[in-house]
């Protein structure tokens, strides 16, 4: 047999001869672990799981992924980025979720383009279902006027009916903030045809203070529901205890600490505990007012309720029952209910109550001179920014029938953060505006490092997955909020702040030329991560508390006129969108701050560092409350 002649191909491939036969071996081969995925039904108004891929090159060279894209638009990339180059022998992970939109089969592909091996192609099964349940709401919105402070409200009631021809469960009930409580359902919760469950809904405010609030519904076959709640505290006409009723969680074995207010007596206060009444095992009330301790092990957990005594120096008295809940840890280590300043005994205060104090060398306050008020020629260009944010075309034109998009970046923090807490009640809030489409283009990963640059992975994958998949281009996004840090576990304040605020604001000329329209950006602060205890890999306290000096910088270099930062504010260059604080939401651990936020070691996750649901909710809850609120915001988030 002739031997084989060695042709062109062998540029593509290796060429082995076998006993005189031509035999080919891919230098790169493409492979998924599963091969297909599968997810079943899934009902209308609802999304799937994500289902993740496992792509490994088989082969014996590298092999860049391209891009990723489904033949079917209800399929949308959850996780993961292009373009990535995958040595031999390695491996990357996608998810992907499905999103009905009608009552059919969705079979379809999934496409990895590659360079250096053949595309892949993944086949995708899966089923929209219209569910036969029918839910409505007896309110989308209650108030509670005129509460006064340390007390609890009368309850009004939120009746959920369920007309349709089968049953649904309600799944969970989300209350954001604490000083709103929602009572009277066991979850889960079957609703059967034809009939209705009750929620009973309080608010006792703890200050003298102006609210808003907010109840998700999460069912399992319908969409979420969203009822708006608002109140406002006045001044007790009485002594009173003003903590509300519910004490934040406490942990079997965890340190716990809380400190109990008074209000309209005459200082120094007296506390204790009415005869009869226990706190759970291991924790004590000082007659000043603090309740400390660590959780006995054998203490069950559930919630257990007390009643307090309080007198004044002028004799008068005043008592109130409060509840403390004691759960199992969740956290790697529930011990550190607050953080020192470094090298010190003394307790770190929020960027929000440092005012002009000084935390090593640094001011507090969101803005220049200890404050948290923006600026008011920085909030005159802001309202004059927002009142010009409208519907626009793919083309960035303005357009009845366009869109406003708004987009979320961050790291995995955010990912948690904005697409499990936020989205899902505020795509089905009534009083946010119609027109709003919001995409969720945080990532696992997503460091501001990794963000200076137009070329980033990140940022292809949000212009060619995210933005797409929620039917929006690049030229409709309009406003942002950022959550993202670069993970520091080294360094020393300020200057271990220093890379990081020239990061965001190289990210904010990157963002500029990547989104033309956008002109709004907000910031938010990294939440508590002292309960890792040294196990969190990504900014461990100090540094998560430290990243906020990094935003507030980079912002005051846009307020003191930083050429590379200029928003059309008194420069005529336009290089970067206008800057500003959105919700601050880090505390001290179990340290209340001056207006009573605060986490509880259930609020994050076993790592110590990504919150878990309640945490989801918490964020959820500051930042509904900031877009509904602020001056820049309310004349395009609220509904027209």
């Amino acid at each position: 047999m002739p031997t084989a002649t060695r042709r062109t191909l062998c540029s593509f491939a290796n060429c082995l001869l076998v006993a005189g036969l031509l035999t080919l071996s891919a230098s790169a081969q493409l492979t998924s672990t599963p091969s297909t995925l599968a997810y079943g039904n899934v009902y209308l108004g609802t999304q799937s799981i994500a289902k993740s891929i496992t792509i490994k090159n088989t082969g014996t060279t590298s092999v860049t992924i391209t891009s990723i894209s489904s033949s079917c638009p209800e399929y949308k990339l959850s996780s993961g980025t292009t373009p990535i180059t995958l040595a031999a022998g390695k491996t990357i992970s996608y998810s992907i979720i499905l999103v009905p939109d009608l009552a059919q089969a969705f079979n379809c592909n999934e496409t990895l383009a590659a360079t250096g091996a053949s595309n892949l192609v993944v086949p995708l099964t899966g089923t929209g279902l219209k569910s036969g349940a029918i839910v409505s709401v007896n309110t989308t919105s209650l108030s509670f006027p005129n509460q006064k402070q340390g007390s609890t409200s009368a309850s009004q009631s939120v009746t959920i009916s369920n007309t349709g021809t089968v049953a649904v469960k309600l799944q969970t009930v989300n209350v954001a903030p604490g000083t709103f409580s929602a009572t009277g359902v066991t979850l889960p919760n079957t609703i059967n045809p034809g009939t209705s469950v009750t929620l009973k809904v309080t608010y006792a405010p703890q200050f003298v203070i102006s609210e808003t609030g907010v109840i998700g519904l999460g069912f399992n076959q319908v969409a979420p529901v969203t009822i708006d709640l608002s109140g406002n505290g006045i001044a007790p006409t009485s002594m009173v205890i003003t903590n509300t009723p519910n004490l934040p969680q406490a942990t079997v074995s965890g340190a716990y600490q809380v400190n109990l207010l008074a209000a309209n007596g005459t200082a120094p206060y007296t506390f204790n505990l009415k005869t009869g009444s226990t706190l759970p095992l291991g924790l004590t009330l000082s007659s000043t007012g603090v309740i400390s301790g660590t959780i006995d092990p054998t203490v069950t957990t559930g919630k257990y309720t007390f009643t307090v005594n309080l007198a004044d120096s002028k004799g008068h008295n005043s008592s109130r029952a409060l509840t403390i809940g004691v759960s199992a840890a969740t956290g790697s280590n529930c011990a550190n209910i607050s953080y020192d300043v470094p090298s010190t005994t003394t307790p770190i205060t929020p960027l929000a109550d440092l005012g002009t104090g000084i935390y090593v060398t640094e001011e507090g306050g969101l803005y220049p001179n200890g404050s948290n008020v923006r600026p008011s020629s920085q909030d005159a260009f802001g309202k004059g920014l927002a009142s010009a944010v409208q519907p626009l075309d793919a083309n960035g034109n303005p357009s009845t029938n366009g869109r406003i998009g708004f987009l979320g970046i961050g790291e995995s923090l955010a990912l948690d953060e904005f697409g499990s807490g936020f989205l899902p009640i505020a795509q089905h809030d009534p009083e946010i505006n119609p027109n709003i489409t919001f995409v969720d283009g945080a990532q696992g990963g997503a460091t501001p490092k990794l963000l200076t640059s137009t070329t980033s992975a990140y940022w292809n994958t949000i212009l060619n997955n995210y933005i797409p998949d929620q039917g929006l281009t690049a030229n409709q996004i309009q406003v942002a909020w950022i959550e993202t840090s670069d993970g520091i576990t080294t360094g020393t304040f300020p200057s271990d702040m220093t890379l990081m605020q020239s990061q965001y604001e190289s990210m904010m000329n990157a963002m500029h030329t990547l989104f033309p329209k956008l002109t709004m950006v907000y910031f938010s602060s990294r939440i508590y991560a002292g309960y890792s205890n040294g196990v969190a890999k990504i900014d461990p306290e100090p540094y998560a508390y430290e990243s906020a000096f990094a935003v507030k910088n980079a912002i005051n270099d846009q307020l003191n006129g930083a050429t590379n930062l200029c928003d059309g504010n008194g420069c005529t260059t336009i290089n970067a969108p206008w800057m500003s604080w959105g919700p601050y939401y880090w505390a001290n651990g179990l340290l209340a701050r001056n207006d009573g936020f605060y986490w509880t070691c259930q609020d994050l996750q076993k790592d110590g560092t990504h919150p878990t649901n309640s945490g989801d909710v918490k964020v959820a809850g500051q930042l509904l409350n900031f877009f509904k609120t602020d001056d820049t915001t309310t004349p395009w988030f609220l509904k027209p």
